[in-house]
């Protein structure tokens, strides 16, 4: 094995580390399809064999598409093919070698993409019972999968549970979460708060409404030069 690595062959990874090669799930990932077009997926399963994205306009079965993403431990880029699409997701052969372009020297402290852009939104506090209290009006920035942060003029207590309505779907409908206070920052002498926020109890196809809309964003940052 030491003769072939001196004549320039790689050791082949092991499972566990052709498996952190992968993108990280709900991550946004540059394609291109030969001799089709180009833009961003999300990474949303992974098998022994196969793997799960979001599809683009035009994506077909058969089709040989390259992958140039990072994750926390490097920039990688792999070419796959297209085994079956229904024109929302589209499913992946699993490719039989990764090339790294990059290695990280540290872990990068996220995982998760997170969309830093303010959203008006309403919330409340979690309904006990059969009381509920009046819905509020706020704003949220930092959007990721798993959280986002709230900025209001109330005082809300790490660990209170709240309902929230975000308008983040394309036609302009609201995404209805509940997320628990992790954190609560006072703003200057602003009299308002800034509430680290957590996703509680969120159904996978809320989840993807999340992940869809921050793609779409990503998407429009990009098209306008800004992301």
């Amino acid at each position: 094995m030491a003769f072939l690595q001196m004549l320039g062959f790689k050791k082949a990874p092991s499972a566990k580390q052709f498996r952190e090669m992968l993108p990280a799930l709900h991550s946004f990932i540059d394609v291109a399809i030969k001799n089709g077009p180009k833009g961003s997926i999300c990474f949303e399963n992974a098998g022994a064999k196969s793997f799960l994205t979001s599809a683009l306009p035009g994506m077909a079965a058969g089709q040989s598409v390259t992958f140039l993403y990072s994750n926390t431990q490097g920039r990688y880029r792999f070419t796959a093919t297209i085994t079956a699409t229904d024109g929302k997701q589209a499913t992946f052969a699993m490719p039989s070698r990764i090339e790294t372009v990059q290695k990280f020297a540290g872990a990068h402290k996220r995982s998760t993409v997170r969309m830093d852009t303010a959203v008006a939104m309403t919330w409340r506090y979690a309904q006990v019972g059969k009381i509920a209290s009046e819905w509020q009006k706020g704003s949220v920035s930092d959007i990721s999968r798993t959280g986002c942060s709230l900025n209001t003029a109330v005082p809300i207590k790490v660990g209170n549970v709240l309902e929230l309505k975000l308008p983040l779907l394309a036609n302009g409908g609201d995404v209805e979460l509940r997320a628990e206070a992790m954190r609560v920052d006072a703003i200057g002498t602003t009299k308002r708060f800034t509430v680290g926020l957590k996703f509680v109890q969120a159904k996978p196809e809320t989840e993807r409404s999340v992940v869809e809309y921050i793609n779409r964003r990503q998407t429009d940052l990009r098209g306008r030069g800004l992301g």
